[in-house]
């Protein structure tokens, strides 16, 4: 008998054809969990992508089930797994000036109507939400500079967020290639 069949329970049908069971209880625990800590909502037509990003999980802590997955990442002692859950159900997708449009908006409604505002000793406080590893705030700051070249001697502010802390990270360093950088 193979390991695969091993790890697969008879009485419960599997959502995906796979080495490991998944179960229609196992996403629900799983897409639970990851609402109740990030607020992502997944629908059982997502049982596909998470089925195949957490069974990379498994396979690296050597668990044969989901059901044993879920069981962990429940517990208290399995906190870092959660993380390491969220990590691996986030989707990072970004570059510079991605959604041009935005960066127009930004622009024409948001900068060029505030500059005296600013100027004047006003603030102004941006949030890139989402901020994927780091491209779109960026651009938002570079739109900023743009309009505003003396922007660091006022008081404007950009916020940049993002719930995966891998990806966060990048986004801190700052350091991309120059065939990343694609301006407008």
């Amino acid at each position: 008998m193979s390991a695969s069949a091993l790890r697969r329970s008879p009485d419960r049908e599997s959502l995906v054809e796979g080495e490991y069971s998944f179960t229609s209880e196992d996403f629900q625990r799983i897409s639970a969990l990851i609402y109740e800590q990030a607020g992502l909502a997944l629908t059982e037509s997502k049982a596909s992508l998470v089925y195949s990003r957490l069974a990379k999980r498994l396979r690296i802590l050597g668990l044969p089930t989901f059901k044993d997955y879920c069981a962990l990442v429940a517990s208290p002692a399995g906190a870092e797994e959660r993380g390491a859950m969220l990590n691996s159900l986030t989707t990072n997708v970004t570059r510079f000036y991605r959604e041009p449009h935005h960066f127009d908006h930004l622009l024409d409604k948001v900068l060029r109507p505030a500059i005296p505002f600013l100027k004047g000793g006003g603030r102004m406080r941006l949030w890139s939400a989402a901020c994927s590893s780091g491209q779109e705030p960026y651009s938002m700051a570079l739109t900023v500079l743009s309009v505003l070249p003396d922007a660091p001697k006022l008081d404007i502010k950009i916020l940049a967020t993002d719930i995966d802390s891998r990806i966060l990270a990048q986004a801190r360093a700052a350091t991309y290639p120059d065939d990343l950088v694609d301006t407008p």
